[in-house]
This record gives structure tokens, sequence and C-alpha cells, in this order.
């Protein structure tokens, strides 16, 4: 059975609002974490610790773009969703 956010407001004695905002907030830190991590390994992957980096390492002809294309795709894409948050959890301060 699914507990309503009432409820779980109720039991801990605060106000429905403030148990959203404070868990989504906890969301978006824990997303953050999650994105970096991913953002992390493929910078070591590759031995670089920007996308810009890699990207010169790919024109360089150091890294085959072929090789290298989904790992800069999904770099692209984390990178992305990271700013994203970034913005949101900014509006939280």
């Amino acid at each position: 059975m699914a507990t309503s956010l009432e409820e779980v407001a109720t039991m801990l004695h605060m106000k429905k609002d403030k148990l959203a905002e404070e868990g989504l907030n906890a969301y978006l830190r824990e997303r953050a974490r999650g994105l970096k991590a991913e953002i992390t390994a493929i910078y070591l992957r590759y031995g670089v610790s920007a996308i810009e980096e890699l990207d010169e390492k790919i024109n360089r002809g150091e890294l085959s773009e072929s090789d290298t294309f989904d790992d800069f795709t999904r770099l692209d894409y984390l990178e992305g969703e990271k700013d994203k948050i970034r913005n949101i959890l900014e509006k939280f301060k």
C-alpha cells in the first residue's frame, strides 16, 4: 500500500510543501552525483577532464571518432543534464 505525501508529512510533523521541496532537492542532488560519477568515468577512460579535451583528442587523431562516438554522445547528454540540474538547484538557494 502506497503512503501519500500528506501522510508522510503528518508523520514527520512537517508541512507537505516543505517535505516535497526537501525531497525534490535531495533527489536532484543525488541525480547530480550520479551524473558526475558517470561523466568522471568517461573522462578517466580517455584521460581528459572536459568534453572539449576529448573533442580535441579526436580532432588531432589521437582517438578514433568511431571508437569514441558512443561515449562522446553520452558525455554530451550527461553534461547537458548536469547543467540542467545545476540550474534547477540554483533556484533552491
